[in-house]
């Protein structure tokens, strides 16, 4: 375990939302919005005000990169995890599933449940 991820973590959901949409593949902020609501199941959407400086802030924290302009519309940026946002969202995914356990564990939730 790396004590200093572990340290960041628990994640918004927001934060670990964007950071799913990004670990299938770059996308660009309006693909983020449209990831995140099918993750979600129409569940979470974000707005762009809500979405860009969430994106801003993971730009300076070094969690994910730009990618520079969609070659489809150069009025795009796209993103993608960077290693560093790759290692974050492991450990997220890893402290919700240990949480999941639990659950099961006191029956608050059937085995293999989803």
């Amino acid at each position: 375990m790396d004590r200093t991820i572990d340290a960041l973590l628990p994640l918004n959901p927001r934060t670990f939302y964007v950071l799913l949409a990004l670990a299938e593949e770059e996308r660009h902020g309006y693909a983020i919005t449209k990831a995140v609501e099918a993750i979600t199941e129409g569940n979470v959407r974000l707005t762009p005000g809500t979405l860009y400086p969430l994106v801003r802030q993971l730009l300076l924290d070094g969690w994910i990169v730009e990618m520079g302009e969609d070659p489809h519309d150069p009025r795009r940026r796209r993103y993608r995890l960077s290693p560093l946002g790759r290692r974050i969202a492991q450990a997220e995914a890893r402290r919700l599933d240990a949480l999941v356990r639990v659950a099961r564990a006191f029956r608050l939730l059937p085995a293999g449940s989803h």
